[in-house]
């Protein structure tokens, strides 16, 4: 089954990024869209994917798994600090 590119994403580069990235297309043997679509797409997976994964050294993963096993008990300094306003925002 064949998809179907019906939406299109417009890009503006200054002219020599442009050359670099038609000798790397071409290198590639690839069209200049379909690198910039890979390269882009590569990148998209990777943001999403430290989002979504995290990285543990073996001592890191055994401290967190520990911490899920055994979660701490809300103290009043721990009560106190969930009371204050945030100094950030999440971006989801």
């Amino acid at each position: 089954m064949s998809t179907t590119k019906d939406d299109r994403l417009q890009i503006r580069v200054a002219p020599d990024r442009k050359r670099v990235l038609e000798e790397a297309a071409e290198t590639s043997h690839l069209t200049i869209s379909a690198f910039v679509l890979q390269a882009a797409e590569m990148r998209a997976d990777e943001v999403l994917l430290d989002r979504a994964a995290i990285r543990l050294s073996q001592s890191a993963a055994k401290a967190f798994a520990e911490a899920l096993a055994h979660p701490a008990e809300v103290n009043e300094r721990l009560a106190s600090a969930l009371r204050r306003p945030r100094r950030f925002t999440w971006i989801d």
